[in-house]
């Protein structure tokens, strides 16, 4: 296995010579993690490794530490068995969203990494006719993708249990702001051999979507071979079973590399506000012809954007998404910078009692 079948480019070179060259580290690729034991690859093989004290000691925050897709800079123990990561070598792309967590009466936001290094995101949603096909999740997706600048593919799954697959693509198609729109049956392979192309060597691709959506049926579809553990739906429910529990990496013997991530229904947004406006795009174009610049699309005369609202141009529910989206990262923003706030600030001290 050489690092340029695991993803290893110009870029991840560049940065490894000019920062490790010399000290005896090698390159390998994370793909798999578990609490603080990580699993990588390199051309060596496969190795167990932990994070340095140095590195620990360096690491600041959660998303400092080495995610499913990360290159690491590493070496060897005397063992040959496991390894010891020294460095995380800088992403290219990353996909990360906000864990928002309760501290007392504040509420604290995060960077979650879900994966890194990604070159492009099948964005997957099931037509089955449960709670796998929803436009505004989509949406969410569409902002988080071209956030971490990967590019987006919307991949529609279960079309042999959908009633009527045009229309659902055709509503797909019309929030995609340009984003490819795939409708397959992964489990018949229908439609899978499209999807191909944008697996080649040194790609990488991460498969997002709720749980129960196929995403492994769609791996081991493109793979030809049962990469995946996968489970039916329930059936009350069309809600998966988790069959993903975590994030890992394949490397696939034609070329390419993969990434199977857990169920996300729920993305809440880290950053990414020129991103929104990307997924959003027919909006922000309306939005130029608004009477005021600042304008919110909130009842101000004038508003284009309303207008379009109220002629049937623009769907209701489609500006509402636009806003709370923009609204949630604003949010996301003033926590980061109120907890920024307080770790530069001075505790006070103390007043002593008067005797």
């Amino acid at each position: 296995m050489t690092l340029e079948t695991l993803g290893w480019s110009d870029f991840f070179g560049q940065h490894f010579s000019s920062e490790h060259a010399g000290k005896g580290f090698m390159a390998a690729r994370v793909w798999r993690t578990s609490k603080q034991i990580y699993h990588v690859l390199c051309e060596e093989g496969s190795f167990v490794a932990r994070v340095s004290g140095n590195f620990r000691h360096r690491a600041r925050q959660s998303s400092d530490y080495p995610a499913v897709g990360d290159w690491v800079a590493v070496r060897l123990k005397p063992d040959g068995i496991e390894a010891e990561i020294r460095a995380l070598i800088p992403r290219k792309t990353v996909f990360s969203r906000q864990a928002v967590s309760a501290s007392g009466t504040e509420s604290k936001s995060s960077e979650q990494v879900i994966a890194a290094n990604v070159d492009v995101a099948f964005l997957v949603a099931s037509l089955d006719g449960g709670r796998g096909f929803s436009l505004r999740r989509l949406e969410r997706y569409l902002t988080l993708t071209r956030n971490s600048g990967a590019r987006p593919v919307i991949v529609l799954n279960k079309a042999d249990l959908a009633g009527d697959c045009e229309s659902a693509a055709a509503k797909a198609g019309e929030i995609a702001s340009g984003a490819p729109v795939h409708t397959v049956s992964a489990i018949e392979e229908d439609g899978v051999a499209p999807l191909r192309q944008y697996v080649s060597d040194a790609l990488t691709l991460v498969l997002l979507g709720p749980s129960g959506s196929g995403k492994s049926t769609i791996i081991n579809s493109i793979a030809g071979v049962d990469l995946m553990r996968t489970n039916a739906v329930r059936r009350t429910d069309s809600r998966g079973r988790h069959t993903t529990t975590w994030s890992e990496l394949t490397v696939l013997e034609g070329g390419g590399i993969l990434i199977d991530t857990p169920g996300l229904r729920d993305v809440q947004l880290w950053s990414g506000d020129t991103a929104v406006e990307e997924t959003f795009a027919e909006l922000q174009e309306l939005a130029r012809n608004c009477r005021f610049r600042d304008c919110k699309h909130s009842g101000e005369p004038g508003c284009a954007v309303a207008g379009a609202v109220e002629s049937g141009e623009i769907e209701k529910s489609r500006l509402v998404s636009f806003k709370k989206q923009k609204e949630e990262i604003a949010s996301a923003m003033r926590r980061r910078d109120h907890g920024e706030k307080l770790k530069h600030e001075k505790p006070l001290r103390p007043r002593r009692k008067k005797k």
